[in-house]
């Protein structure tokens, strides 16, 4: 026994020091890059891979979306998919740019449930990720500090919210006492989430399930309750509607939790252990609660699913499409589902015999998991922004639910191809990539402020880099491309100002270059009748203006008054509130959050957005292909130049 592990430590010792000598020999150059969009960092994820195969470099790349929906499959359609596929369900244009994983071994390590709805024609083209639970997250110490029951149905847990907001207990500036984000996949999911304990968990939702599959059920008079919860929220002022439009930024859900100010949440685990990582209040998570008598449900959803590019199935690409298939093998095991859940706050791995580290499921809805009241939420993505999409318009008074609900059927029955539009051409692509619009000039960015300023007839036009959310790619653009470019709706407006409301505007796009987890802020500046230069923030300095000129060269004229093409959005029309209008304080002509701007006058409003305005440029220049370049519009330079 003993030579057997003499042996054993021998050939480890051994391995051990292949490893490091292979280490040594592989460069950063030779290494096999494989790329991965995906909606945030995977640090624990990347070690484990780049340790375990030294020859491999995995990459993430953050999507400006904070999403994976629409723009992965357009990515794909014009050859700029990456190499291991993210998607939020295997349904859709997607599945036809994947590879067959059907013979590898490692898709026997799933359960068969979900590798049922990862197939299609008996080929198997994804894998799941470990799960995420969904529910409502509470501040349990204002709870028990102010003798707030903690709920068991949805009457309770209304009663709950009337009593918080009477004695403004966890309550923001807006009166609120509960939020969700308002993006349209976190609605959807809520939309269901509300009605599976009264209806998706019983016969009745199985059965409407079912019918929906084979084009027997619809959701105009079947499902339309499944909004009367957050209306009588919203109508009762638990809930600011305003997130829900598409001229709003999203509730900061995680600063007003942890600042205790706003008491419950809808969320999932991941926002939940933030929250307690960073506030001293105690927190924990209710499940969905029944409003009929029937037991409590909690609900998750697959994080994403994760496939490999088909394209790399082509001639010459055998060594990247090795290098896939091991990362997706290592990811299939106990170790690799333990590095995506730390990067991630899953709490539920679809591994057969899978046993978590530690026990990440909250207290709250242990009960319902134990006693198998758990439901798998599984929208396919294009439908789950759809849906969201009739929600929030729902939610934030703009239709209603009957309305709504009969445009999700036409969609169901026709889809969105049905109102495409073919509306020009482009002569390459225009690419947005971590968060490059946030950053630096861009020739999409270029390009759609060169809109604005034509259509407008400003002097001036910025467009702030969090409206531009997606590329346009060489060839035909179609109408529907320019929802994924430009989703938000909010209006342009001509105003008037003078050189130094020019300036305090373009030092305030310069102002959040770098937030938490790296990620920029979307109030960064691309500009058409303009150039300035800053020097790029450091660790130890914010950006800060340099030099402001027309795009001659020339310097600002301090006596003359400009027009300038800006949202009604940052002029403050949304107020500035919650991170609202970007900090803009000095466009507004709008909002009595704070004073009104000096030397600025509103000129007109129009009608125009950003999406509206680009698609009528590209139409009316439909004789020639739409062109855009770096110009040096924007220049970052060194302090010391």
């Amino acid at each position: 026994m003993n030579i057997k592990k003499i042996l054993c430590l021998t050939t480890v010792l051994l391995c051990l020091c292949g490893c490091s000598s292979q280490t040594k020999e592989i460069s950063d150059t030779d290494k096999i890059t494989v790329t991965l969009l995906y909606t945030s960092d995977l640090p624990n994820l990347e070690k484990l891979v780049e340790t375990t195969y030294t020859d491999i470099d995995l990459q993430i790349e953050k999507n400006a979306q904070g999403t994976i929906d629409g723009e992965i499959e357009r990515r794909l359609r014009n050859g700029h998919g990456s190499d291991i596929v993210a998607s939020t369900l295997a349904t859709g244009d997607v599945l036809n740019y994947l590879a067959d994983l059907s013979a590898d071994e490692y898709i026997a390590s799933y359960q068969s449930g979900i590798m049922r709805k990862t197939s299609k024609n008996g080929k198997n083209l994804f894998i799941p990720l470990p799960a995420q639970y969904y529910g409502y997250i509470y501040n349990v110490t204002l709870a028990r500090e102010n003798s707030l029951s903690v709920p068991k149905t949805q009457d309770e847990l209304l009663a709950m919210l009337e009593k918080a907001k009477e004695a403004h207990i966890g309550t923001d500036e807006n009166g609120s006492v509960f939020a969700m984000d308002g993006t349209p996949a976190i609605t959807a999911t809520f939309a269901i989430a509300a009605k599976v304990p009264d209806f998706f968990g019983l016969a009745d939702g199985i059965k409407w399930l079912d019918d929906l599959k084979n084009d027997k059920a619809s959701f105009k008079g079947s499902l339309e309750t499944c909004l009367d919860l957050p209306l009588e929220m919203i109508e009762k002022g638990y809930m600011n509607p305003l997130p829900f439009s598409s001229v709003s930024n999203a509730v900061p859900i995680l600063k007003k939790m942890c600042g205790g100010e706003m008491l419950m949440a809808f969320d999932n685990v991941k926002m939940l252990d933030n929250i307690k990582n960073n506030s001293s209040y105690e927190f924990d998570m209710l499940p969905m609660l029944s409003s009929e008598g029937n037991p409590a449900w909690t609900v998750s959803t697959p994080t994403a699913f994760l496939g490999i590019n088909k394209a790399l199935t082509e001639d010459g690409s055998e060594v990247k499409l090795d290098a896939c298939r091991r990362i997706l093998s290592l990811l299939s095991t106990p170790e690799g589902q333990d590095a995506f859940m730390a990067d991630n706050g899953a709490a539920y791995s679809y591994l057969v015999d899978y046993t978590p580290i530690s026990d990440m499921v909250p207290d709250g809805i242990k009960n319902c998991i134990e006693n198998g009241y758990n439901y798998n939420i599984s929208i396919s993505n294009d439908f789950t922004r759809y849906f969201g999409n009739r929600c929030n318009a729902v939610l934030c008074g703009q239709t209603d639910t009957a309305s709504a609900f009969a445009e999700v059927d036409e969609y169901m029955q026709s889809g969105s191809d049905q109102k495409a539009k073919l509306i020009g051409t482009i002569d390459h692509d225009m690419i947005v990539e971590n968060y490059n619009v946030r950053l630096e000039e861009t020739e999409i960015g270029n390009l759609i402020a060169d809109a604005v300023r034509e259509m407008t007839g400003a002097d001036i036009a910025v467009v702030n880099g969090g409206s531009i959310r997606g590329s346009l790619y060489e060839g035909d653009i179609y109408s529907y491309d320019l929802d994924y470019v430009c989703p938000y709706k909010n209006n342009i407006i001509v105003l008037e100002v003078n050189a130094d409301v020019i300036r305090s505007m373009l030092s305030n796009g310069l102002s959040a270059m770098t937030l938490d987890a790296d990620i920029p802020g979307g109030r960064f500046l691309n500009v058409s009748g303009l150039k300035y230069s800053f020097t790029p923030p450091t660790a130890d300095a914010p950006a800060h203006l340099v030099d402001v000129t027309l795009p001659d060269g020339s310097p600002l004229d301090e006596n003359a008054v400009y027009t300038i093409a800006v949202t009604n959005y940052m002029a403050g029309s949304s107020g500035y509130v919650d991170n609202n209008g970007d900090g803009y304080t000095m466009l507004n002509v709008y909002s009595s959050d704070v004073p009104k701007a000096e030397n600025v006058k509103l000129v007109r409003e129009t009608e125009y957005t950003f999406q509206s305005t680009l698609e009528e440029y590209i139409i009316s220049h439909n004789d020639e292909e739409i062109a855009s370049q770096i110009e040096g519009r924007i220049t970052a330079v060194n302090k010391n130049e």
